[in-house]
């Protein structure tokens, strides 16, 4: 659908899709209807089909949002000079505490998409990304000697992926 191209179409899409995130994490995906997203944003029902073709075009898009909080909250995965994976630790137990969620943003919809296989390709995406980041993150440790030479930084991501979702 439609990019905003505007300050205010900006902010009004991400009105959207920070109220569909907030209510979805609180009651799963499927809970909260169109009209309850735009009860909470504020927002009208021509402004939500502007944007979103559907709801499952909503629903793509609280998946990136959420990826997106991930990342912002673990700065060192996203900086190609960072090698300390003790400050990345550090960002994730600080995102943690600071948290409303209670759980990961993202892990909390594992399970949920299963029956979209669209939907379910973009989770599965946007994992991949994120070990695939973890990964560099351990490479360039492993580069500057910050862990042992022998460590594979695939495989480390994805143990470190598996970790955090526990």
């Amino acid at each position: 659908k439609a990019v905003p191209v505007s300050e205010r179409g900006r902010r009004t899409r991400a009105a959207i899709v920070s109220a569909a995130a907030r209510l979805m994490h609180e009651s799963g995906l499927a809970g909260p209807s169109v009209d309850d997203v735009l009860a909470a944003s504020g927002t009208g029902k021509s402004q939500f089909y502007h944007y979103f073709g559907s709801r499952r075009d909503l629903v793509a898009a609280v998946l990136h949002h959420q990826f997106d909080q991930v990342m912002a909250a673990q700065p060192a995965l996203g900086d190609p000079a960072a090698a300390d994976l003790l400050a990345w630790r550090a960002q994730v137990l600080a995102a943690h505490r600071r948290s409303s969620y209670g759980m990961c943003p993202l892990g909390a919809f594992v399970g949920q998409v299963d029956g979209d296989s669209e939907l379910n390709a973009v989770l599965a995406e946007l994992f991949s990304r994120w070990e695939k980041n973890l990964a560099g993150l351990v490479s360039r440790a492993r580069d500057q000697g910050r862990v042992r030479a022998d460590i594979a930084p695939g495989d480390a991501g994805q143990a470190l992926l598996a970790a955090l979702q526990g």
